[in-house]
């Protein structure tokens, strides 16, 4: 017999393994920015500086974001219920992914 919170505890760990692996991700999604306004930038122009300022208002307001348990929660809340719109220029992704998702359920329907 397999006690309940055991497999709560596997669910948890996994779900907690996988935001560690995010957060992983978002630092050096973060760092390779800030190397591409490395590369392509002196550190005196004014497009290193306002892209280091976005860069690093990022980084700040994720963190702050995580590290406020309850409104984390709230805003996920609202994002899964479409309370949130995402408008930023990246949406193109998003896109891509529901095309993709479409593709799939066609090519299943035609199987």
């Amino acid at each position: 017999m397999i006690r309940e919170d055991a497999i709560n505890t596997e669910f948890t760990t996994t779900l907690e393994e996988k935001a560690e692996l995010n957060f992983e991700n978002i630092k050096k999604s973060v760092k390779g920015i800030y190397e591409i306004f490395k590369i392509n930038f002196e550190d005196n122009d004014i497009y290193f500086k306002v892209g280091l300022d976005n860069v690093i208002g990022i980084y700040q307001n994720f963190l702050e974001l995580m590290l406020n348990d309850y409104g984390a929660r709230q805003f996920m809340k609202k994002l899964r219920s479409a309370e949130i719109e995402i408008d930023i220029p990246l949406d193109f992704l998003l896109e891509s992914d529901n095309d993709k998702a479409s593709e799939e359920t066609e090519e299943q329907k035609g199987a």
